[in-house]
């Protein structure tokens, strides 16, 4: 598969009550396989929430549970590219049923085919929702069918790719500036805008912290800001401009703002494995290779 795109439906406000799940795979442009499942969620199920997919408990009651049903669609979240609109929230649900059931964790990179619309059509539609994107790409759909909202997500892809001018949906991500997320068993991290990084012939790798993406807060109190960010980059960093799930340090510098730091604990607190070191612990890390430059 070349990647497989997904939308989950839920019975409440709750991640991990997902009532359905689209599933389409792609392999060489072409769809090789799409289905959807209704899924048991254990839960109680609100009338708003029904209002808006249609689905009721009794359609599910003799349906398997996710956790039953894993065994028979884990396939697709393994070493896989998997898209979703708004993948943020699509991806939330699958970590939230991955904790519920206490099942073996996928590994996956993820994309955001909401975040690919918001890039080639900002200018030309009034919004980048799913049945937007399906009237203006002339597509039958039906809005909160999980298989339909999957299926979306492949033409949005294909006719992106086309635009574009590229043959693969990393070439896509490369040429819209963004880079793709993942979730694994060590951490999640979401789909977002290109990093800054340094050019590859640029960069005296040090170990510690090449390919880590980094945020910082305050001004450092041994050089510029500029010559800050420049040691960092050739050193094969990748700089955050603002804090989130995928930041792997956050450096406090002098007069780090207070919200900064409250940001960085409040993921901590959701279980992001962020560490956090004083300007001059980094720079320790960053001397002995930096300096022969």
């Amino acid at each position: 598969m070349d990647y497989v795109a997904i939308d989950f439906e839920t019975a409440n406000a709750e991640l991990s009550s997902a009532c359905s799940i689209g599933i389409v795979a792609v392999t060489n442009d072409k769809i090789i396989y799409e289905k959807e499942y209704l899924i048991n969620p254990q839960e109680e199920f609100l009338e708003f929430n029904t209002a808006i997919h249609g689905i009721t408990a009794d359609m599910v009651v003799k349906e398997k549970t996710f956790a039953e049903l894993w065994p028979e669609i884990k396939h697709f979240f393994f070493n896989t590219l998997v898209f979703a609109h708004n993948a943020d929230f699509d991806v939330s649900v699958l970590r939230s049923l991955i904790e519920k059931y206490n099942l073996d964790v996928p590994n996956i990179k993820t994309g955001c085919t909401l975040k690919i619309a918001q890039r080639i059509w900002k200018n030309e539609l009034p919004n980048c929702r799913l049945n937007t994107l399906s009237d203006y790409l002339e597509l039958i759909h039906h809005h909160h069918n999980a298989l339909s909202d999957a299926f979306v997500c492949t033409k949005i892809i294909e006719r992106a790719k086309r635009v574009k001018n590229v043959a693969s949906e990393g070439e896509l991500y490369q040429a819209l500036g963004l880079v793709f997320g993942g979730y694994n068993e060590h951490k999640y991290w979401p789909s977002t805008k290109e990093y800054k990084k340094a050019r590859t012939e640029d960069i005296v790798k040090v170990m510690a912290v090449v390919d880590k993406v980094i945020a910082f807060g305050g001004k450092p109190k041994t050089t510029t800001k500029k010559a800050f960010v420049e040691k960092l980059l050739i050193s094969g960093a990748c700089i955050a401009r603002s804090i989130n799930r995928s930041v792997d340090y956050f450096i406090c510098l002098e007069n780090c703002p207070k919200t900064k730091l409250a940001q960085v604990q409040l993921y901590k607190n959701k279980g992001c494995k962020i560490i956090t070191l004083e300007e001059k612990e980094i720079l320790e890390l960053l001397n002995d290779k930096t300096n022969d430059k």
